[in-house]
């Protein structure tokens, strides 16, 4: 008896993409020659599987389930959110309780959280804390505590999830199809939306900006800084995704390789965010020097020239309207009211802030807080995390907020210092931060589905350079006797 597990990892991914696919043409093929038959076969397949996944996730083996969210995560928003508007339930919150109460009833073996991650979660638990005790302040509770679960809970426990008990190595390939997969869906949404100048996939307070009459796509999310930045972060993850499977790929997964690359840096430019464009072109001089052949330095040196000119030249080619809109020193001017207004709501309550996702309320039609630079007002919306958090949280949320990602950067350090994979976790991880950073600086993006993705991605880098071979001996096992006691020894 041959066993599945001789199958190599590449091969095993190959033959159930391949099934995948036979099983799709079937289906369109039965809803073209009959659509009824056709769509309750695909319905009830899709349903049997996802009880499968869910089942496999409950015994403790969540990888087939977070990677299902992984590739499909893009259309959650528009298509697997119930209800629509005010939503309870949503595929983040199934895929990561699921996995996570699997975990939790897991009688295996966990990977015991190093100290220095240990010190961080905590650090972003006891934000969250007191973040949900500001909600009070809030005039729609309801609203103020499904933003605090999306954007701070749901991405503690993933990750969490992926460093315990999430195996990465052998999961990889998998993985890379399915970021390919999120980026070309981002990618074709973003550009049709260009093309027909209207939101395609509109979620809850959903809004489409236009620069100089053409459409600054927001794809399926609620808003198109969040479009950019998952394009950003999932161009370096792919790129981190690619030099973790090694040069030897089959000829299909480069193009799938090309082709995810290339969607996740037009979803990343799409929305012509310059801080975005900033990020890229940072990252790409970054890893210029980085590099050490001389011919891949060359090739980068080439590609940042390249990119520079492009900046000059591009001009001349765009509607004027365009280049004065994305150019123009009206939102820098904006942007510097804005913090100014934030500093002034912070210093009138400098403890626990005016609550929780209440800034606009609180700051709407009150002229105190009106500001102004240069002639240009205050957008009364924080638009950096910064000083969201803390007019909003005030100090007692603000200072365990900044030290969770001060730790983070910590545990990461000290664990690329042990691990043979070090050098190329830490470059994706700088990279990651700076995505998430130098527009979290400008945008309030960490108040979005960017912190779940973001999360993500940084755990399975820790957990890849944590399960190297060489530093096995600082992921400490354990043994769980009893399923009650596994997450009050993990924490």
């Amino acid at each position: 008896m041959i066993s599945v597990l001789a199958i190599p990892t590449e091969q095993r991914t190959r033959l159930y993409e391949g099934f995948l696919v036979l099983l799709g043409a079937a289906t369109v093929a039965g809803i073209v020659l009959k659509p009824e038959l056709g769509l309750v076969v695909f319905v009830a397949s899709a349903a049997l599987w996802i009880i499968g996944l869910v089942g496999e996730a409950l015994s403790g083996r969540c990888e087939p389930l977070i990677l299902l969210w992984l590739a499909a995560f893009p259309l959650g928003y528009s298509f697997l959110s119930l209800p629509r508007e005010g939503s309870i339930i949503t595929l983040e919150r199934v895929v990561t309780g699921f996995a996570f109460i699997g975990l939790f009833l897991k009688s295996g073996r966990l990977i015991r959280m190093p100290k220095e991650l240990r010190r961080a979660g905590i650090a972003w638990l006891v934000f969250a804390v007191i973040a949900a005790i500001t909600i009070g302040k809030s005039p729609n509770l309801l609203n103020s505590a499904r933003y605090l679960l999306d954007a701070f809970v749901l991405p503690f426990f993933l990750a969490w999830c992926i460093v315990g008990g999430f195996d990465v190595r052998r999961w990889l390939p998998t993985m890379h199809t399915a970021v390919c997969i999120a980026s070309s869906i981002c990618a074709a949404v973003g550009a049709a939306e260009i093309v027909t100048g209207q939101d395609l996939l509109p979620v809850q307070n959903s809004v489409m900006f236009y620069a100089g009459g053409i459409a600054r796509p927001n794809g399926p999310f609620a808003a198109n800084d969040e479009f950019a930045m998952v394009g950003a972060l999932s161009l370096f993850f792919l790129l981190f995704l690619r030099s973790a499977l090694g040069p030897a790929l089959s000829p299909g997964r480069r193009i799938l390789h090309f082709v995810g690359i290339t969607a996740a840096l037009g979803t990343a430019l799409m929305p012509m965010f310059r801080s975005v464009a900033i990020t890229l072109l940072l990252t790409l001089i970054i890893d210029t020097f980085w590099v050490r052949r001389r011919t891949r330095r060359a090739w980068r040196v080439a590609l940042t020239l390249s990119a520079i000119g492009l900046i000059f030249v591009a001009p001349l080619f765009l509607p004027q309207s365009l280049v004065e809109d994305r150019s123009g020193s009206e939102n820098v001017y904006g942007r510097v009211a804005q913090f100014k207004q934030s500093l002034r709501l912070f210093a009138d309550h400098p403890a626990l802030g005016v609550g929780f996702m209440n800034f606009h309320s609180s700051v709407e039609g009150d002229s105190r807080y009106l500001d102004a630079y240069a002639g240009v007002t205050s957008l009364d919306s924080p638009h950096n995390n910064l000083t969201q958090v803390l007019a909003e949280t005030g100090l007692l949320g603000f200072v365990p907020y900044v030290l969770a990602h001060i730790l983070l950067v910590g545990a990461m350090w000290r664990l690329c210092q042990l691990s043979g994979s070090g050098p190329l976790v830490f470059k994706c991880f700088i990279y990651l931060f700076l995505g998430y950073w130098i527009t979290g600086l400008t945008e309030s993006s960490g108040y979005t589905p960017v912190n779940i993705i973001c999360l993500f991605m940084i755990a399975v880098i820790y957990k890849y350079a944590l399960t190297a071979s060489d530093s096995s001996e600082h992921a400490e096992l354990q043994t769980a006797p009893g399923s009650l006691r596994v997450p009050a020894r993990v924490f």
